[in-house]
Order: C-alpha cells, then sequence, then structure tokens
C-alpha cells in the first residue's frame, strides 16, 4: 500500500502544530492553534499538553501562550552539528560571512516550503526575525530563487496553491508581478527581497541546484538592513558574490 494509506492522519496534524512554531515565535494560544491547524479546541489541549510533558513546547503561565521547548531546540541544535550537509556548506558560509559582514541564510526547498538549515547573523540584522521555516515563498529573496528555477510545470502549479499574503506594504500580492519577477530573476540569476518580509530588512537570494539532476533544491541569501545599505548599492557590491557562493554550496548539496 502507498500514498494517504500509509499515513498516520493524527500524527500529521500533531507535526501540523510543531509547523506553527516554525513560522512565528510570538506564541499561540490554544484557540489559534486549533483554528491554524483546523482541529478542535479539545484535540488542540491533548496534542500541546502531550508536547509540554515532553519538553517539545512550554507554555508561558503568564500569558497562556505556548512556544518551542528545550527538547525542540535540543533537536535543531543536533541537526545543525551532526547533519553531513551542513559540515560541508559551513565552512564555505563561514568564510564568506567573515569576509563580507553579512548576514546568511542557506535553505532547502521541501513541499512548497523553503526550511533554513544554516544561518550566519551579522551586527546589523540581530534586531529582525529572520526566517527558519516559510510556506509562502513569495516574500523572500530566498524563496523567489528557488522558485524561478523550478521546472515550468512544478512551478505552474505552484503558483496555483500559493498564497500571496502580504508581510509588508512591499510585499508582492498580484500574480502577474510575480510571474514577471521571476522571469527576471532568471535572467539576472538571483533574487531581491527589497523590504517585502520585514521593514527595513533587505536581501539578495541566488537557488542551489543539485549538479547530478539540474533540479533546484534551495537557495543561499545575503541579508541586511536599510540603515546599513540602500536596496540598490547592496545588490552592487554583493550580486557577483552571492551568485560565485551559490555555486560552490551546489556543489556541496550534490555530494
Amino acid at each position: 500500500m502507498s500514498g494517504k494509506a500509509n499515513i498516520s492522519e493524527s500524527l500529521a496534524k500533531g507535526l501540523a502544530i510543531l509547523d506553527l512554531f516554525g513560522i512565528e515565535d510570538a506564541g499561540f494560544t490554544l484557540s489559534e492553534i486549533a483554528v491554524r491547524v483546523g482541529i478542535s479546541k479539545t484535540s488542540a489541549h491533548r496534542y500541546v499538553t502531550t508536547y509540554c510533558e515532553q519538553g517539545y513546547l512550554a507554555r508561558d503561565p503568564r500569558s497562556g501562550l505556548y512556544r518551542l521547548g528545550v527538547r525542540t531546540l535540543a533537536l535543531a541544535q543536533s541537526m545543525i552539528e551532526q547533519s553531513e550537509l551542513v559540515r560541508l556548506l559551513r565552512p564555505l558560509v563561514d568564510e564568506a560571512a567573515a569576509r563580507h559582514g553579512l548576514h546568511i541564510d542557506v535553505g532547502i526547498l521541501a513541499n512548497d516550503a523553503i526550511y533554513l538549515i544554516y544561518r550566519r547573523d551579522s551586527v546589523d540584522t540581530h534586531a529582525f526575525r529572520s526566517f527558519s521555516y516559510a510556506s509562502a515563498l513569495h516574500y523572500l529573496a530566498a524563496g523567489k530563487a528557488a522558485m524561478a528555477f523550478l521546472e515550468p510545470r512544478a512551478l505552474d502549479e505552484l503558483m496555483a496553491r500559493l498564497e500571496l499574503t502580504a508581510k509588508t506594504d512591499r510585499t508582492i500580492t498580484e500574480k502577474a508581478v510575480l510571474e514577471a519577477e521571476l522571469s527576471q530573476v532568471r535572467e539576472l540569476g538571483y533574487a531581491r527581497n527589497n523590504e517585502e518580509s520585514l521593514p527595513g530588512l533587505i536581501a539578495i537570494g541566488a537557488p542551489l541546484f543539485s549538479l547530478r539532476t539540474g533540479a533546484v533544491v534551495g537557495a543561499v541569501s545575503f541579508d541586511s538592513s536599510t540603515a546599513t545599505y540602500p536596496m540598490q548599492e547592496f545588490e552592487r557590491l554583493f550580486a557577483g558574490y552571492l551568485v560565485e557562493l551559490a555555486k560552490k554550496i551546489s556543489a556541496v548539496v550534490s555530494l
């Protein structure tokens, strides 16, 4: 048997709850969790109580909000420390971050989302809540860089599913505009995020490819603040370095 017949719906709903906390770190009430996952409040209570007892979530006694627990954080740290992929790309990213003084993110594409696997912060981005997991790719430089190089049919299917939710007043919310920008990304070899995810945060992102299959598998981005660089200057100074780093990481991803 295959497909849905082999899927545990209960486990899938439980994992969907944990997915919420990869998107935002402000915390959620029990009611918000139930609504976002599409389950009853009673079911949500069973899940989050179990997670809290196991240390995967923690409830703030004053606000009543649920947040990630120490056990989840320990798993994330373990993945970073033990992942062979992270071990191989870390020196490349660390060297680039040290040379240019930039915030650098590396994300892998899966199931219509991009997941952060390695990050180097910079001083001027400490104030921002950068992505760890994004289910809507249109407001991230890394997301648009990956989208632009999907196979045409896969891109069409993704665009049909995509909800162009606005994160700031600069977020693209029209599919025709997004399609035109993705066409430009393919011409340039990199994408831009001009305060589309957070006010004051700018980024450029380049795609990562599997050298074995030629398929896009993720993206790497350089991030900074508008207080440090205007968007055009940031792009002029660092786009070439970004594209070269993406090629080096692609070689590592393909090992």
